[in-house]
């Protein structure tokens, strides 16, 4: 059973002068994702990426920044096939306990230009 949808979209072009500051880095990535989207050609492209679905997530679970969730507690890593994949932490953990969400569903894609996400959440159906 569906537990939530989130869906975002973000300019390129809008995040990557961010990108060259280190405390806004520290700020929203982890330490991984830091690693991984650093050491990539299209970095900037990579990093958009993962706020796109960090912002998909927030939408999901129906939390944002006002109700405790942070950037640094939805990381968002990639299989060695390339295909990401979504672990959470402090208040968005507890969001998704709460919440009896099971599987976290995540596609990210993009252009030169921009990046997109969405995000899924998967609860066992309810019992009647």
């Amino acid at each position: 059973m569906i537990a939530g949808i989130g869906i975002d979209l973000i300019e390129i072009a809008k995040i990557a002068p961010d990108l060259l500051s280190e405390p806004y880095l520290r700020k929203v990535f982890t330490e991984a994702e830091i690693t991984e989207c650093s050491s990539a050609v299209n970095s900037a492209e990579r990093f958009a990426g993962k706020f796109a679905a960090k912002e998909a997530c927030m939408k999901a679970a129906g939390k944002g920044i006002r109700q405790g969730a942070w950037f640094t507690q939805i990381e968002i890593l990639n299989e060695e096939s390339g295909a990401p994949f979504i672990r959470v932490g402090g208040e968005m953990e507890t969001s998704m306990q709460v919440m009896r969400v099971t599987k976290i569903h995540v596609s990210v894609t993009h252009t030169r230009n921009t990046a997109a996400a969405v995000v899924i959440l998967e609860k066992l159906d309810d019992e009647p």
